[in-house]
């Protein structure tokens, strides 16, 4: 029986991982092509970058593909009798799902080494690709959500760049020999953590309004803090463009959104938006076996037999998962929800809901009551 339902799984599972690649691969290659007529670009750079973007459509499509196949095979063995016939085997219900949860736990599994390991390294080499066939043209200038670093060691981090109005907001940064701000009486080198809530960028340098800066002594404990309205500090012209010993949040893996967090912890949304990637890194990873959960136990309850129902209820699966983790981003973002909370919530909502129909497999008065009504359909 194990081996009959994985072998079935697996197989439509490929299937249709191949096929969500491939459709998310064409669509990037249309937007890509404009590489070869604007900048004469070869096939070969473009198949470089669609390269580059699988391994992110891969931790995308790999809960997805495992659910869809999940709903479709299960609607086949039902329509078959092959769910009642294992029953009368001596299977239960709960029996019947051990080895698709398996599965589920194998993929995320796998989707956790993509996404830690692979998708960070592939979208940072995608960026510095998309540099070179660029670089003709002016540096490319400060981005959202950014990390860099400048050449005296200061790390400075980017939340939001507003490029038409030359403003940014969420600024922090960090230098562990000290800031070297004027009018800051700090003999040691400390090290020295400064954010603000916005500012603008000039040619002289960037004016910071509405931040801190706070002092910390060589064990991490705070040694001073202090506000202010306004401060102007100096940063080339060059440290306007991108930095590629920096990376995104999308570019980092788990040690380093750990580390980067850690530092940030002062720094309000910046932080925030650190430590919400640090724990999606798991939660998405663990969607894979959220899904199959959720989906084996609804299958088994409703006994649906038709394919179509079995991809309809995948697609509202999938599509309340992104929903309620859109809203989580959002509101982590904006200090509704704490991160973690917020990172975990879709699979906390999943989870729950899978469990509970979990448990309700095998059900004496559940079976009944699905007796009657197969009666009364037939009749």
């Amino acid at each position: 029986m194990n081996r009959y339902i994985s072998r079935q799984i697996i197989g439509l599972f490929f299937v249709s991982l191949i096929g969500l690649v491939l459709f998310t691969s064409l669509t990037l290659a249309v937007q890509l092509s404009d590489l070869i007529l604007t900048k004469s670009e070869t096939f070969r750079t473009v198949f470089k970058l669609l390269a580059l973007k699988v391994p992110a459509f891969l931790g995308f499509a790999l809960p997805i593909a495992l659910v869809v196949s999940t709903f479709i095979i299960l609607a086949r063995l039902i329509n078959d009798q092959e769910i009642l016939a294992f029953q009368l085997g001596g299977y239960s219900l709960k029996r019947i799902t051990f080895p698709i949860v398996i599965i589920g736990l194998l993929v995320s599994l796998a989707g956790f080494g993509v996404n830690n390991y692979l998708v960070p390294w592939a979208n940072l080499e995608y960026r510095r690709e998309i540099y070179r066939i660029t670089r003709d043209n002016p540096l490319p200038r400060i981005q959202s959500d950014l990390f860099f670093k400048d050449p005296s060691g200061r790390i400075i981090y980017v939340g939001q760049y507003n490029e038409a109005e030359n403003r940014i907001e969420d600024v922090l940064i960090f230098n562990s020999g000290g800031l070297n701000l004027p009018g800051l009486d700090t003999p040691e080198n400390f090290p020295e953590l400064l954010t603000s809530q916005s500012g603008s960028l000039t040619e002289q340098g960037w004016t910071l309004t509405g931040g801190k800066v706070v002092g910390l002594d060589k064990s991490g404990e705070v040694r001073y803090s202090m506000k202010f309205d306004e401060l102007r500090i100096s940063v080339s012209s060059a440290l306007q463009n991108l930095a590629f010993g920096s990376r995104k949040t999308n570019e980092m893996g788990v040690r380093d959104l750990r580390t980067k967090a850690s530092a940030a912890d002062r720094a309000g949304k910046a932080a925030a938006k650190l430590k919400f990637a640090f724990h999606s890194r798991f939660s998405q990873s663990l969607a894979a076996l959220v899904f199959v959960l959720f989906s084996v136990s609804l299958s088994l309850l409703l006994r649906h037999r038709s394919k179509a129902v079995g991809i309809l209820l995948a697609l509202l699966s999938v599509g309340g998962y992104q929903g309620v983790l859109l809203w989580a981003k959002s509101s982590a973002r904006q200090g509704v929800l704490q991160p973690a909370i917020g990172a975990w919530l879709p699979d906390i909502i999943f989870g729950t809901l899978g469990l509970t129909l979990f448990l309700l497999l095998d059900r004496t008065g559940l079976r009944s009551i699905r007796s009657r009504l197969n009666i009364k359909s037939r009749d």
